[in-house]
């Protein structure tokens, strides 16, 4: 991952993701890494399971993708809130087909 970001965005920080996005306006296409020890680590500083970590680090390259950003705090705490809002549609539970 620093590799990644040394490589690609000029950052010289470990990162727990990078999302590539090459969508447009009416597609969504991305490569998404995440670094599983920075989310293992993110877990156990954050006090949530590791599946928590990782949809929220999902959800938030999906979020980049959708044209969030997270560039500032006010920024940051709209990503956080919609990160929150995307982990609740994963443990939505489906009705089997009667």
């Amino acid at each position: 991952m620093l590799e990644l970001n040394q490589t690609h965005l000029d950052h010289d920080t470990h990162t727990d993701i990078i999302t590539f996005d090459y969508g447009d306006s009416t597609s969504i296409s991305a490569e998404i890494y995440i670094s599983t020890d920075q989310c293992k680590e993110n877990a156990q500083r954050f006090n949530v399971s590791i599946e928590n970590e990782t949809l929220r680090l999902i959800s938030h390259g999906f979020l980049h993708c959708i044209g969030y950003n997270d560039k500032n705090k006010e920024e940051k705490n709209l990503m956080m809130q919609e990160e929150n809002f995307c982990i609740e549609l994963f443990h939505v539970k489906h009705m089997k087909n009667v």
